[in-house]
């Protein structure tokens, strides 16, 4: 299937509080400072929130470690920032992800490549509207879907991709990603060559038709 290539990340998201509202958002690429920023002004109060899946990142860690991977794996690591619009115009850091722009496609069945949602993470909708000024925050979940659709279909890989869906998320995480599109690799199926972690029924990938369909949503937003 041909899918659109030159496309750019999405403008807008969905007010998680008012469905009918839209925020402006943009995505930058992530540097240290975006990193630290997370780690002093939401990790703490993240980790407080028991559901949360990412509740024990350190985005100071990870972002170095992306690049340990880019050197000794050889495999190109994207982290992005999401930004939203507050109250006050001004733009703030929403959400943070770290993408794998090629690596092994989760079905077996072609051997192929995809991008990898390595880690997502959206700040607590509830916080940003009592401690930063935002009264309408973005819901994102679909938004970091749609970035790591976006550059798999802009590298070349026709926008395949993959996940795993972190345990700390519970059966939740998994309600989220299938409701999202994605498809949930079986618990028997084998992983291939190149993955090292034991299959443990929370993978989840999405082909060329399914993630066409899926950008194709968020298309007037971009």
């Amino acid at each position: 299937m041909v899918t659109a290539t030159g496309r750019r990340f999405a403008r807008k998201a969905p007010s998680k509080i008012d469905k009918t509202r839209s925020v402006d958002i943009r995505v930058t690429d992530m540097v240290a400072n975006d990193a630290a920023w997370w780690d002093a002004q939401l990790g703490p109060k993240h980790a407080l929130i028991r559901s949360r899946a990412d509740r024990f990142w350190a985005w100071s860690v990870l972002l170095p470690m992306c690049h340990l991977v880019q050197l000794a794996k050889r495999r190109h690591c994207r982290p992005l920032v999401i930004w939203a619009r507050d109250d006050g115009g001004r733009f703030l850091r929403v959400g943070m992800s770290i993408f794998i722009e090629s690596y092994p496609y989760l079905d077996v069945t072609r051997s192929l490549e995809s991008s990898f949602v390595w880690f997502i993470s959206a700040a607590d909708s509830a916080l940003l509207q009592s401690d930063f000024g935002m009264s309408q925050p973005p819901a994102l979940g679909r938004v970091l879907l749609d970035n790591a659709i976006i550059l798999s279909q802009n590298v070349g890989l026709e926008g395949r991709i993959g996940l795993h869906a972190a345990a700390a998320g519970g059966r939740a995480l998994l309600k989220v990603y299938l409701g999202c599109g994605l498809t949930r690799l079986a618990a028997t199926a084998k992983l291939p060559p190149g993955v090292k972690r034991k299959n443990d029924g929370r993978f989840f990938f999405a082909d060329e038709t399914q993630t066409e369909a899926m950008a194709a949503m968020l298309e007037p937003s971009r």
